[in-house]
């Protein structure tokens, strides 16, 4: 048996309880131990579209039937392009970039939508205001969805610690990261799991098995339902693990400097997402730049 370090060791003692994030070969269902870093799971609520990932049990079935051709509808607005079909290069990435792009403005406009009514049960409670029964549930909701324990008593400062969970990923970013992750949507997990960002996951049928995987290890790729669901998840995760904190920091100092190259930026708050480190974060950045995905980031006001 090779080999494991110390992350592998906690996770085989605690499957239950991980999602991985795994930077994956571009082609293949191949990947490195290395290039692992560990997630904490979404908590699921039915009533929330968003709230899913690859631990929400609720969604195993669906996940179980994603269809494998490369045309095939995988939601009623969502149809998959055969990127490998694609010779010229430039064509794959404007097509490749076509696709996502709505996928992840519709995941942001739901973060938004989150964060507007954050802020104002925020500035009701900064002026004195008693919340209704239905803002507190709302409340209590939104703090559980992002991972933030929720107070015995919610103040303003606790919700304004909340926001900096509750706001969007550039497009940028996302773009750079599910075309580095999923080999410009060629990889295996993209196709037939529509996992774009390299999720790993431990429950039994959770996903589908990788051909290669280390002796002593039961992990499965994780299977969404749609690419958008993928999306979603991956964001909560950025939203969320203790892992991008970093990032999340970086975000709030850029939007306060309405910052168009905030991707750039933010990948800065990624060198745990994989553990070639400093070197992902160069990859990353340099995707951003040479294909100018700056462009494609809305402002944070919008």
């Amino acid at each position: 048996m090779k080999w494991l370090p110390i992350t592998l060791l906690f996770i085989l003692a605690n499957p239950a309880n991980i999602v991985l994030t795994v930077r994956q070969a571009p082609a293949d269902d191949t990947f490195a131990v290395k290039d692992i870093v560990i997630e904490s799971p979404v908590e699921e609520n039915s009533s929330n579209n968003s709230n899913t990932n690859s631990k929400n049990k609720s969604n195993n079935n669906s996940k179980k039937n994603v269809a494998h051709t490369a045309l095939d509808t995988v939601s009623q607005n969502e149809r998959r392009p055969d990127f490998s079909a694609f010779h010229d290069v430039q064509q794959k990435k404007r097509v490749f970039f076509e696709f996502m792009l709505p996928l992840i403005r519709e995941a942001n406009a739901g973060i938004r939508r989150d964060r507007s009514e954050l802020i104002a049960l925020s500035l009701k409670l900064e002026s004195g205001l008693v919340l209704s029964g239905g803002e507190h549930h709302r409340l209590s909701q939104l703090f559980k969805q992002y991972r933030f324990k929720l107070p015995v008593k919610v103040d303003a400062l606790n919700v304004n610690e909340l926001l900096d969970r509750v706001d969007i990923v550039p497009a940028s970013l996302v773009l750079a990261q599910s075309a580095n992750e999923s080999g410009w949507g060629t990889s295996r997990f993209a196709i037939e799991a529509n996992n774009y960002f390299g999720i790993w996951c431990f429950s039994a049928g959770c996903g589908i098995e990788p051909s290669q995987r280390t002796e002593g290890l039961s992990h499965e790729i994780a299977t969404y339902s749609s690419v958008q669901e993928g999306v979603k998840a991956y964001m909560l995760n950025i939203n969320t693990h203790q892992a991008y904190k970093n990032l999340r920091i970086i975000r709030a100092e850029q939007r306060t400097l309405q910052n168009d190259y905030m991707g750039m930026q933010l990948a800065h708050g990624l060198q745990y997402y994989s553990e070639r480190g400093e070197d992902y974060v160069r990859d990353i950045q340099q995707m951003i730049r040479t294909n100018k995905l700056h462009i494609y980031t809305l402002p944070t006001n919008v």
